[in-house]
């Protein structure tokens, strides 16, 4: 039997949980080319969800451009992302792909034979153009790309807030000035959610104002019990709804975990999923996740760490109180406070709707309580 249950970004929709609102909510956006900032804690679920969207997009005639951010280096390679985006949408509609190579001069499609097919990069053809000058020309041909086009356009940016790594700052208003004139809506995805909406909401941003924020959320726990004893039923095994829920409960409804974790069920068990294999499948989840998070802590100052294990094992909303402090040995008021900052500029903490400060990642939280 085949385990149905995958940790990559999902592509067919059956192996994908709902989000029938959400999906309908971004294609009418993506209709009237309005631009939303798409959010949520990492591992939600995000780029699964703009692929269903754009895969029904195509279905109603759309180009449809993802661009993959994460890792940038420079203005340079942003212009080559955005260019390889463009010509792995459209290399396999002829007309098309020579259309985007008359009209974006300042790269040229690469195309090699791999084990999926064809592997597309880009090459900048223009020596002398770097930087900022390069971007700003690449857009510049992908705004003349998208007017000389017949269907309506809609392009990710996925882990967008990765332009913010660069130290550059006519990166956001380069990007702005190309992006509110060109006839196509952008959904600008991202995880650390501080970074990203800030880039959004604050005043003296070049993006500021100009697009809608949607915010993706925790699958509701019934759906989410419901589609994992469903695909345990279609791959030959029994998992009654009550076991589902426990495994949905028991790693806080997460998205990501929750696969995860009925995966290592569905390997441990025999025909019928029981209590204990879902208590195996949980160790072995954390089991797994453990080079992940000792590398989180590996990038963190000792202070940030004493933070971050403080609120694992206690959170609170008075984490400068002098109590709390003492008790996690937590040396300064200011210590604390440059901490919280940069853990929850890293995603890592947030507030909760009581203003009690807590883990973002649930599994991280178990991990550092154990």
């Amino acid at each position: 039997m085949k385990n149905p249950f995958t940790m990559k970004v999902v592509h067919r929709p059956d192996s994908f949980c709902n989000r029938s609102e959400e999906i309908a909510t971004l294609c009418s956006y993506a209709n009237s080319n309005t631009n939303t900032v798409i959010f949520s804690p990492r591992r939600f679920g995000k780029t699964s969800l703009v692929f269903q969207v754009q895969r029904q997009l195509i279905r109603s005639g759309f180009l449809t451009i993802y661009i993959d951010l994460f890792g940038l280096s420079s203005a340079d390679n942003i212009a080559r992302r955005i260019t390889k985006g463009v010509y792995s949408a459209i290399y396999k509609e002829k007309t098309v792909f020579q259309k985007a190579i008359e009209i974006i001069k300042s790269h040229k499609p690469v195309l090699r034979p791999d084990a999926t097919g064809v592997s597309i990069s880009a090459e900048c053809v223009r020596p002398n153009l770097a930087g900022d000058e390069l971007l700003d020309r690449t857009l510049g041909e992908l705004g003349e790309f998208i007017a000389e086009g017949k269907k309506p356009t809609n392009i990710v940016l996925d882990e967008f807030q990765e332009i913010t790594e660069i130290r550059d700052r006519n990166i956001e208003g380069i990007m702005r000035s190309h992006i509110q004139n060109q006839q196509a809506g952008y959904f600008f995805v991202g995880s650390r959610r501080r970074v990203l909406l800030e880039m959004f909401n604050q005043s003296r941003r070049p993006f500021f104002q100009s697009a809608l924020n949607f915010e993706l959320e925790k699958l509701p726990h019934d759906e989410l019990s419901e589609f994992i004893s469903r695909r345990f039923k279609d791959s030959g095994k029994q998992c009654s709804l009550e076991t589902a829920s426990r495994i949905a409960e028991s790693i806080d409804d997460h998205p990501y975990y929750c696969q995860k974790l009925a995966f290592f069920c569905f390997e441990v068990s025999d025909k019928t999923i029981t209590s204990k294999n879902v208590q195996e499948g949980f160790n072995e989840l954390l089991h797994g996740e453990k080079p992940v998070f000792e590398a989180i802590l590996q990038g963190l100052a000792s202070q940030q760490i004493a933070l971050l294990r403080a609120i694992a094992k206690q959170p609170s909303k008075s984490i400068l109180s002098i109590e709390y402090m003492r008790k996690h040995n937590l040396k300064s008021i200011g210590g604390v406070q440059s901490a919280a900052g940069k853990l929850e500029r890293l995603d890592l903490i947030e507030r909760n709707a009581g203003n009690t400060w807590q883990l973002v990642d649930p599994l991280l939280e178990r991990w550092l309580r154990r």
